[in-house]
């Protein structure tokens, strides 16, 4: 959860000690990173991992974690279980990282395990309830998908819609959200119907056509990020589906988003985060600096966060996976770029606090009750 006060100061002073007399060979820390480099999920992944590159500069331009700078090691997990596993084993067996920054549930579920063989702990915006609190090593940084469905169940409660057809994921992730959605759909007293999609494909008109069959009046693109979701949303629309559509996230700053998705963008109601325009200054300015002037997702915030939350666990223990670990379970005071500073909770997950919906109304995101 998130304490609403603290400031980044405070962490680049708990982080930074003296490197006076530290040797010029101090061997640096690495933070090891499977990413989606590759694959259907590498647009949205090369946008997140600026995130990391901002927070390890910054902190490195301070004078590094306990006198050592701060190096990111990546790997490609190609967005899939098996890829994801390999990459874990590259960056922990071979290259001696000791901690490790991962994304997507289908990935994350994989290294699961992984992260208990190998006594190293991974750190995620994962989003699925449970996955990471029955192990030691694992920890997310996220808004659980069981929030951001009763979060847009109860639009559709208050909106009085009856009936909502869901495009979902044919991966790990997919079965998590059916359940979500579809108790969130019951409790709003909506008839629910969903279909599966193969992420990567470019050709989704069968499901759509079975959305159409429904006649809902309320669509839900449940891509978790990347194109796919934009590829949905002109096949909807050029299918005659004229009925609201809702995202259980905000991806517009993803690059090529907003182009794949051209004007249909109206009107969509999207699930989002803010960045405090206070606390997450120093990320801001950094990201427009490296970007021409464009906006971060908030996904890209969480890993700015991650990495944080990261080099601190680090500066309070040492660099090794078991004393790693052991401080993220108990971490607090990190400032947050949304705002108050970040408090990991017993189940592991530590959630940021701004969770709301804002609808796409004339070339900008518009908060709605």
């Amino acid at each position: 959860m998130i304490d609403r006060k603290g400031a980044l100061g405070a962490l680049i002073a708990l982080l930074v000690i003296s490197s006076a007399g530290v040797s010029a060979q101090t061997q640096p820390y690495k933070i090891g990173l499977t990413w989606p480099l590759t694959g259907p999920l590498a647009n949205s992944g090369t946008e997140y991992i600026v995130g990391a590159q901002l927070a390890v500069a910054r902190l490195n331009a301070s004078g590094g974690v306990n006198g050592h700078q701060l190096v990111l090691d990546v790997e490609d997990s190609m967005g899939t279980p098996p890829g994801g596993v390999t990459a874990m084993r590259k960056l922990v067996e071979v290259d001696g990282c000791q901690a490790i920054l991962t994304e997507y549930t289908n990935v994350v579920g994989a290294q699961v395990p992984l992260a208990d063989q190998l006594k190293v702990p991974i750190l995620a915006n994962v989003q699925a309830p449970g996955l990471m609190s029955h192990s030691p090593y694992t920890f997310a940084h996220a808004e659980t998908v069981s929030a951001t469905a009763n979060l847009i169940g109860a639009y559709w409660k208050n909106h009085n819609f009856k009936r909502i057809y869901a495009f979902l994921p044919n991966n790990a992730l997919g079965p998590i959200m059916s359940g979500a959605f579809k108790a969130a759909a019951a409790a709003a007293g909506v008839q629910y119907d969903e279909a599966m999609f193969n992420p990567g494909d470019s050709d989704y008109r069968g499901v759509v056509a079975r959305a159409k069959d429904f006649n809902p009046d309320g669509v839900l693109d449940g891509s978790p990020g990347g194109l796919d979701g934009t590829v949905i949303i002109r096949q909807v629309r050029e299918a005659g589906i004229t009925v609201p559509i809702f995202l259980p996230g905000t991806f517009i700053n993803e690059p090529g988003w907003k182009e794949g998705v051209g004007s249909y963008i109206e009107g969509i109601v999207m699930a989002e985060l803010s960045i405090d325009p206070v606390a997450g200054k120093a990320f801001l300015d950094a990201f427009r600096a490296k970007s021409g002037g464009k906006d971060p997702s908030y996904l890209t915030g969480e890993v700015w966060d991650e990495t944080m939350m990261m080099a601190a666990a680090i500066a309070k223990s040492s660099y090794n996976g078991d004393a790693i670990a052991k401080q993220l379970a108990v971490l607090k005071g990190v400032p947050s770029v949304f705002g108050g500073t970040i408090t990991m909770d017993p189940d592991h997950y530590s959630v940021p606090a701004t969770d709301h919906l804002s609808q796409y109304r004339s070339g900008k995101l518009v908060p709605v009750k």
